[in-house]
């Protein structure tokens, strides 16, 4: 029986105690009733009998009344007779039947009681006084009168009896009917006492067929429960082996973040694979050369680990790495190989392997487990042993990776000499050593002088191949106990203990450069480059690295502009310093007082015209003269003044094109330098719409000039930010084309508008072996993109001739004019035409139509 019908019994018992309650209930409501008005009819019986008595003694004593008052009329009529004894017997009668009616309180009402005693106590008077006729005869009648009240009292009281009557048979009626339905409500109540006790058992029944049925599905839960138990139990284990695992894993990841030892964590790998596995041992093994050998191993037996070189080391010889995927022997038994029969014979039963692999596929070595007894391993077991082979391989991995940054954090990627922290590091030891034994330590300081230039025109390709045949020979050149570095770009650093003096070390750079000199082949040229060197020496020069390197560096400028070849560090030298301290502080007043000027260069388009002037930053000293900008960029980008001077040659040389227009001179494009610190700023383009709009200057009367290493240095950035500038309505132009490492492969991307060919490449225009392919190239390239070329560093009617040929638009130069000042730039404007220049000079005969020619119109606004 399913729990709805149990419930649905339960139900029907429940109805049938409500309904045996309310029947017991109702019979107990009518015997009370029945009860109740079996007493107020037996109280009624009493009061009816009373009334009926006191109604037929009223009836006699009225009737008696009557009759004497009859008795009393009929004696009236001869009133004159004497016999008044008969009277006053006749009127005490009279007054005792009154008396009599008067007890009748039942029947009576009180007034009708209160006129009866009063006619009594009339008629007693009357009894014992002399009797007048005319008073009795009055009484008579009067009492006469009030007789026919008494007996309508009496009447009344009839009428409550017989109202009484009705209620009493009423009542009668009601216990009957009680009395009648009792023996029907006692057979209901017996009916449900029956229909009870038949669901009684009915419920009995089910209840045990439930309780069956319970007790079954009980046994079968109970089964399940065991069972599932049993699968939890194993799940319970199986998640505590791999809660093991994990944590065994972590344990071997923060051994590898502490970068501990890696046999400390391969050790640690093997340990976890065994643990809580008594029957199992657990080998690695690593690939060094081309044969494998054992680097940890957990549980092996004494008797194999003495007998392992027995076993095969040829990675060929090895089925896991040459099936590359994991090797299972379930009995070795029946692998008839000499390997095999002595881990037999050590006791191994079973034995599955994994295969570790790097990255890029080479195999580093093998993990294998040995069991003790033979045995299949589970996809569990095979699983756990591919996780840690692959644990194996990232930690291998992991460690190669580690000696390779090292490597690349303290050697240079190109030569492979030490960089400039690892130099800096054993510059410090060296002096350490020197001050412990007392000894000096010499520092050459080595610079390639026109490496750049080389390295612009021969290539990158060339000025690697020259950076690395000098590291090579600076190698041979030196002791192994020695330290060469390379401290960035062309500059290289030599560490020398043991020097006996400054003389020594002064040979040693002397016979440096002259090996350093000899030609370097390259294809089928031979490069030739010369160095500068500058010394300095422990403990003279200076007791500290960075103070020893400063004053060798010092030194090796001196060697360089001087054209000195070597150049040790004296006191004197520190001048230039001062010098230098000196200039940067008159730089700073300067720029607060107003002491700076801007020079203007014209730049002449091919057919002879004004295009533009280009603004070039001078500094007027009152002792060093007219200080170049290669003199104070240096400076002012070193102490930060360079984005303050930037700010204020923009907004001088807007406002000098302004007060030129205001002068009635034409309107003309002019060029201004803008600094890497200041193209940077994420407000520079803000900047400028803020100079333009304080100035008045039209936006397409401006260009910007920046270099190429500060447009690739970030390229997103860099783009966003020359279209911010380009939606002002600037030019943009690349100063210094060519010299850079990356702008050939982003510039169709950037929204450039000019390109500026390097003055070094100019220059070389008519060499042997020149630049003119170089030129070609980029005006070629640049014409193509819709792009302007403007070639500086113009000096010679031969170059200028040259550009024209090769349809560069604008020329540039001391053959037309250096930088001047406004005034006399003024006088340009005017004329339209270089004063300097006749007219014979300027023109030059017409070109042939080139499908790459621009031509540049005069600036005018929109």
């Amino acid at each position: 029986m399913t729990l709805r019908q149990t419930e649905h019994h339960h139900h029907h018992s429940r109805n049938y105690i409500r309904i045996f309650n309310l029947i017991i209930l109702l019979q107990l409501v009518l015997g009370a009733v029945a009860w109740r008005e079996s007493v107020a009819i037996r109280r009624l019986a009493l009061v009816i009998t009373a009334q009926r008595a006191a109604l037929v003694s009223a009836h006699e004593r009225i009737e008696h009344l009557q009759q004497d008052l009859s008795s009393a009329t009929s004696n009236l009529p001869d009133t004159l007779r004497p016999d008044f004894t008969a009277r006053q017997e006749l009127a005490e009668h009279l007054s005792a039947s009154l008396l009599r009616l008067a007890e009748l309180d039942s029947i009576l009402n009180a007034r009708e009681i209160a006129a009866a005693k009063a006619q009594a106590a009339t008629f007693h008077t009357l009894a014992v006084s002399p009797i007048d006729p005319a008073s009795f005869n009055q009484a008579v009648r009067q009492t006469s009168a009030t007789s026919s009240l008494w007996q309508a009292a009496a009447l009344r009281a009839d009428s409550d009896i017989q109202h009484q009557l009705i209620t009493a048979r009423r009542a009668f009626v009601w216990m009957q009917c009680a009395l009648a339905l009792a023996p029907f409500f006692i057979l209901a109540a017996v009916g449900c006492i029956i229909l009870l006790k038949r669901d009684v058992r009915l419920e009995a029944r089910q209840r045990q067929r439930v309780e069956d049925e319970l007790r079954l599905e009980r046994g079968t839960l109970e089964a399940r429960i065991v069972a599932r138990t049993v699968e939890l139990q194993s799940e319970v284990l199986e998640r505590q082996r791999a809660e093991q695992l994990n944590r065994g894993r972590n344990h071997l990841l923060e051994m590898l973040a502490r970068e501990e030892p890696a046999t400390h964590i391969f050790s640690a790998l093997v340990d976890i694979i065994t643990r809580d596995r008594s029957r199992w041992c657990c080998a690695l093994y690593i690939i060094r050369g081309a044969e494998l050998h054992l680097e940890a191993s957990s549980n092996l037996p004494a008797s194999l680990l003495r007998n392992l070189h027995q076993l095969p080391t040829s990675i060929h010889e090895v089925p896991a790495l040459q099936a590359h995927k994991p090797y299972i022997l379930e009995d070795l038994t029946r692998a008839r190989t000499p390997w095999t029969q002595l881990l037999y014979a050590n006791g191994i039963q079973s034995l599955w392997s994994a295969p570790i692999f790097a990255p890029d596929g080479a195999p580093l070595g093998i993990l294998t487990i040995y069991s003790l007894l033979r045995c299949t391993p589970s996809q569990l077991d095979l699983d756990l042993l591919e996780s840690h082979a692959q644990m194996t391989a990232m930690v291998l991995e992991r460690y190669r990776l580690q000696q390779e940054l090292r490597r690349h954090a303290y050697h240079d990627n190109l030569t492979g000499l030490p960089n400039r922290l690892l130099g800096e590091e054993r510059l410090a030891s060296a002096i350490r050593r020197g001050r412990r034994a007392g000894s000096p330590v010499a520092i050459l300081w080595i610079d390639l002088d026109k490496f750049k230039q080389t390295n612009d025109v021969h290539g990158h390709v060339a000025g690697d191949n020259i950076l690395k045949e000098i590291a090579a020979r600076l190698s041979r050149r030196f002791r192994d106990s020695d330290t060469i570095a390379r401290m960035g770009g062309d500059e290289f650093m030599a560490v020398l203990e043991d020097i006996t003096d400054r003389s020594a070390a002064r040979k040693i750079a002397e016979q440096l450069i002259a090996e350093l000199a000899l030609p370097i082949p390259f294809g089928d040229l031979m490069l030739v480059t010369e160095a500068s060197i500058g010394i300095s020496l422990f403990p003279e020069d200076g007791d500290s690295a960075d103070l020893l390197q400063r004053n060798a560096d010092m030194a090796m400028y001196e060697a360089k502009f001087g054209h000195h070849g070597v150049r040790a560090f004296s006191p004197a030298l520190d001048s230039i310093l001062t010098e230098r301290r000196d200039l940067e502080k008159a730089m700073i007043h300067a720029l607060d007082h107003g002491g700076f000027a801007l020079h203007y260069q014209p730049q002449y388009a091919n057919d002879g015209r004004l295009s533009a002037f280009e603004a070039l930053l001078r500094f007027p000293h009152p002792v060093m003269g007219m200080v170049s900008p290669a003199r104070l960029i240096p400076i002012a980008e070193e102490s930060q003044m360079i984005v303050a001077l930037g700010t204020w040659v923009l907004r001088e040389a807007c406002n000098q094109s302004m007060r030129w227009q205001k002068a009635g001179l034409p309107e003309v494009l002019i060029a201004v330098n803008i600094s890497a610190m200041q193209f940077a700023r994420q407000d520079f383009a803000h900047h400028v719409a803020e100079i333009l709009e304080e100035t008045g200057l039209h936006p397409e009367l401006l260009e910007l000039e920046l270099t190429e290493s500060v447009m690739v240095k970030d390229f997103a950035e860099s783009t966003r930010q020359l279209e911010r500038l380009k939606r002002l309505g600037v030019s943009i132009a690349v100063d210094d084309f060519g010299t850079g490492y990356s702008s050939l492969n982003h510039l169709h991307r950037l929204p450039i508008d000019k390109l500026k060919i390097d003055r070094s490449f100019i220059q070389a225009l008519s060499e042997p072996n020149g630049t003119l392919p170089i030129v070609e190239s980029i005006i070629a390239m640049a014409h193509r993109m819709g792009m302007c070329v403007v070639a500086e560093g113009v000096e010679t009617p031969r170059q200028m001739a040259t550009l024209r040929e090769k349809s560069c638009n604008i020329l540039q130069g001391y053959l037309f004019s250096p930088p001047v000042e406004a005034d006399r730039a003024a006088l340009f404007l005017a004329t339209g035409t270089n004063p300097r220049l006749t007219s014979a000079e300027l023109t030059i005969p017409a070109l042939p139509s080139h499908p790459a020619t621009l031509t540049i119109p005069a600036p005018a606004r929109s």
